[in-house]
């Protein structure tokens, strides 16, 4: 006879126990259920800014053992549709429920009903770093700020470079998080707009307002400045960019051998135009980057100036796309002269990027340094978009569709490159390990 659903001990199982380094795969389990019983678990995080309560839910049938593990369960119905361990984190979306005083960044509050009753509850927490990272301002970088562990040991120097948004979000956002992982990380803003009703502002005085001739160079006076501090290997640094952080990574690479390795997200093959208010009358007529004084050859936009008054609902790809089908004749000298570098580079991309056709140009990258017989890692996801830079533990269902893919390829790309990049990362800089 089965034993009554109160005699049973209806537990979450979540390991690891305690805080965890978001990106670090999260086990749960719910146990103790009777056989094939119907239990819906809900998920609700503290997360955003400003923060508010973030949920997801989903029901599942118990297996033969009174089990449901995310990792292998598929639900019958919720926010997500197949067997996924990350399935309720990459799901959440806003909640209108009031966030509660006592709850931490990144805390995760599962509870399992069976009918209308609460059966088990169960908490783990994504942290984005360990509190003990340590932030020191960089002289001469407006904002950039060099994170790291405490302690006098020399470690290998990631530069995180950010995309079109600019400012400080990506530095922050990637910075103590690689520093946790014994790195020391230089979060680099070199474009900083405030995105206005009529186009880009400053929004950091000392930066740029428009992505026009940004300075490739900075990077090597940057390491300058590195090369004074005893606890930083200057004699290995990776670039980590994500989009136009991707297309400065490459273009500086090629330009400097010295740099160890590079990790490029949603990347270019070319050097594009550049944009800005000063643009409007101007269109076609400016590089995003520069070198040594110099702008560099780029690949103009068609429709870039409809695009700007149109705000958020640009079409971001057809720009791109229009712009180099109708300039072939400017493409060989836009490209970015990948077989210059000859250290490692990892490429990750979508093939339904609507930003840019980032998957392309990341098999056109591969296929040029595949000819010349360099190490290339090429990681292309044909139903993921532009937004393959996380970690696939995070919420990826707000605001994915300027980006492309759906919220579930991008949470499955992410999760799934993100521990080939942390494993490249310690390869190229850590090779004695």
């Amino acid at each position: 006879m089965a034993m009554p659903a109160d005699a049973l001990a209806q537990t979450f199982r979540i390991t690891p126990e305690g805080e965890v380094l978001q990106g670090q795969p999260v086990s749960v389990r719910l146990e103790g259920l009777q056989p094939n019983t119907t239990v819906t678990i809900t998920a609700e995080r503290r997360f955003g800014r400003p923060a508010q309560v973030y949920a997801s839910r989903a029901t599942y049938l118990a297996d033969s053992a009174g089990v449901v593990d995310l990792e292998r369960a598929a639900p019958s119905s919720g926010d997500y549709a197949e067997a996924d361990a990350a399935g309720l984190f990459w799901s959440m979306t806003p909640s209108d429920k009031p966030l509660p005083g006592d709850w931490r960044t990144g805390e995760v509050r599962l509870s399992a009903l069976a009918g209308d009753r609460v059966v088990a509850t169960g908490m783990t927490r994504l942290i984005g770093a360990l509190a003990t990272v340590e932030a020191e301002d960089i002289p001469g970088f407006p904002s950039a700020t060099l994170y790291r562990l405490p302690g006098g040991e020399p470690r290998p120097v990631i530069v995180v470079l950010h995309g079109a948004d600019g400012g400080v979000e990506a530095s922050r956002r990637y910075g103590p998080k690689l520093a946790s992982l014994g790195y020391a990380v230089v979060g680099l803003p070199y474009y900083s707009p405030d995105w206005g009703e009529y186009g880009p502002l400053k929004a950091i005085p000392e930066l740029p307002g428009s992505f026009i001739d940004i300075r490739i160079d900075q990077i090597a006076e940057l390491r300058d400045w590195l090369r004074t501090r005893p606890y930083v290997d200057s004699g290995r640094i990776a670039l980590f960019g994500g989009s136009k952080g991707a297309e400065f990574a490459l273009i500086a690479a090629s330009r400097y051998p010295w740099i160890t390795s590079v990790v490029a997200l949603a990347p270019s093959d070319l050097v594009w135009e550049g944009w800005g208010l000063e643009m409007v009358e101007a269109e076609g007529t400016r590089s995003s980057f520069s070198f040594e004084g110099q702008p560099l050859p780029f690949m103009p936009y068609v429709g870039f100036v409809e695009g700007l008054l149109a705000g958020p609902s640009a079409d971001l790809l057809k720009i791109h796309e229009d712009g180099r089908a109708a300039h072939p004749e400017r493409e060989a000298a836009a490209r970015i002269p990948v077989e210059a570098f000859p250290g490692p580079v990892m490429l990750v991309a979508g093939d339904a990027d609507r930003e840019w056709r980032s998957g392309r140009m990341a098999r056109n990258i591969g296929a040029t340094r595949e000819a010349a017989r360099l190490e290339t890692t090429l990681l292309v996801y044909p139903d993921a978009g532009h937004d393959v830079g996380g970690d696939g533990w995070t919420p990826t269902v707000v605001g994915v569709g300027r980006g492309g893919g759906s919220a579930q390829a991008n949470a499955r790309a992410q999760a799934d490159a993100w521990p080939r990049i942390v494993a490249f990362l310690e390869r190229t800089l850590r090779p004695e390990n």
